[in-house]
């Protein structure tokens, strides 16, 4: 039946877990010490770099130092009375106006500038109206005439201030005027169009620097069935932006300011509790790692494996020895014969073919080499007596010792206690038994008398 759990066996099962981790150590130190190394020195270098040389970055920013304003708009006066409009209506900024009783689109085109400071500025507008016939598909130009509407300039013009060029135009006078440049060129090539052209120009010292600029525009006056539209855009300002680089230095996030100590930290202190716990705690010698191979396999075999407390006869014979259990527990699976760990002895056996296959296991640190086996080596289960084995093995050939071994051991045990173990025979000169005596014949127990004297 299984033992209770005892001090001594927690003691061991301690003693066992101390041990694993002290092989463990051994065997993991280098790997520890070079990622500990690892991340000391990565730690340092992540530190140095945020802290000692951030580095530089360059920012640049853009300020509008000025504008250059604009705006356009444009109308017609209604010549004939009509339906619709009375003779003399002022339209404004149509979408659409009718060659036949507003022929002459008239407007103004204002420019301008904002800045903080300025001095000297000057504004000059002109407009211009351009008559071309070019391609439709290529925009190739086949010919091009331009007139000057309007042109005004002002002198030292101040920031805010509005300078208007009127104009003035025709359209009927234009598409007339188109008309003769082609009858005077003999062909029409192309499409016809008219446009009015913008310009405007401002220098001067403007915030504090000379500067100059010059900016065109265009708008199409087109022509279809007696009326007319211009397609102006929607805004004609200009901003003129300047960029100012400014290096400053890198700012290191929390992942290099932070990260880096933290590191190096993990590094000083895991190597310092490394070479502390390494001069504490000894290396396992090569007995130890024997015991704790040998406490694996008697693990992993516990199924295979039956506690029996074996006589001497048992194990009389020739014997081979076998390095560890694993060995004797294949050789034992292999055959087909029991393997059996005797308590007394503290050793393993298979018998097969006449000859015993033994294995020892090796002892504790704190085992003496001349001490039984203990409870908690035994494999999986506590030692029991041989009367109370060999009852378990009658009664489960599965997982009792061999036919081979129990018979040698049922007959060891009979002849020890007839005292015939060895051969006991008697002679025919010796003394007889009395009628009182008993005697024991091969086939069983049974009473004799003696002859009468």
């Amino acid at each position: 039946m299984p033992s209770v759990p005892t001090d001594t066996d927690g003691e061991a099962a301690t003693e066992e877990r101390r041990l694993r981790l002290r092989v463990l150590l051994a065997e993991y130190r280098t790997l520890l010490v070079v990622a500990l190394v690892v991340a000391l020195a990565l730690g340092g270098w992540v530190s140095y770099g945020a802290y000692a040389t951030p580095g530089e970055e360059t920012t640049r920013e853009r300020d509008r130092v000025w504008t250059a304003t604009g705006s356009f708009s444009h109308g017609a006066t209604v010549t004939e009375s009509n339906p619709v409009y009375p003779a003399g209506t002022r339209l404004e900024n149509e979408s659409l106006y009718y060659t036949a009783v507003t022929p002459t689109v008239d407007g103004e085109f204002v420019g301008g500038y904002e800045s903080r400071t300025a001095a000297d500025v000057r504004v000059r507008l002109t407009v211009d109206v351009v008559y071309r016939a070019v391609d439709g598909e290529s925009d190739a130009v086949y010919w091009s005439k331009r007139e000057r509407l309007a042109a005004t300039t002002v002198e030292d013009a101040s920031p805010g201030e509005t300078v208007s060029a009127a104009f003035s135009l025709n359209v009927t006078d234009a598409a007339a005027a188109i008309d003769e440049i082609e009858r005077e060129l003999g062909a029409s090539p192309g499409e016809t169009e008219i446009a009015l052209e913008l310009e405007r120009e401002i220098d001067g010292t403007i915030a504090g620097e000379e500067r100059s600029a010059a900016d065109g525009y265009r708008v199409e006056i087109a022509t279809d069935h007696g009326t007319y539209r211009l397609d102006e855009r929607a805004s004609y300002d200009e901003h003129h932006e300047e960029s100012d680089t400014e290096t400053v230095p890198t700012s290191a996030g929390p992942a290099r300011t932070v990260g880096g100590p933290l590191l190096v930290l993990i590094g000083v202190g895991g190597l310092a509790g490394l070479a502390v716990v390494s001069r504490r705690v000894p290396e396992p010698t090569t007995a130890e790692r024997a015991w704790l191979a040998y406490r694996d396999d008697a693990d992993r075999f516990a199924d295979v494996i039956t506690t029996v407390a074996l006589p001497d006869a048992a194990l009389e014979g020739p014997r081979a020895e076998l390095e560890t259990l694993a060995e004797l527990a294949a050789f034992g699976i292999d055959v087909g014969a029991a393997v059996v760990f005797d308590p007394e002895r503290g050793l393993y056996a298979v018998r097969e073919d006449g000859l015993v296959y033994v294995f020892e296991p090796p002892r504790r640190r704190s085992t003496e080499a001349g001490d039984r086996i203990s409870d908690s080596d035994a494999p999986g289960r506590s030692p029991v007596t041989d009367e109370r084995a060999t009852a378990s093995a009658g009664a489960d050939p599965t997982g009792a010792v061999d036919d081979d071994l129990l018979a040698l051991a049922g007959f060891a045990e009979d002849r020890l206690e007839s005292g015939s173990m060895g051969g006991d025979s008697r002679s025919d000169d010796g003394p007889r038994p009395t009628e009182t005596d008993t005697g024991r014949s091969d086939g069983g127990d049974r009473s004799r008398e003696s002859p009468a004297s």
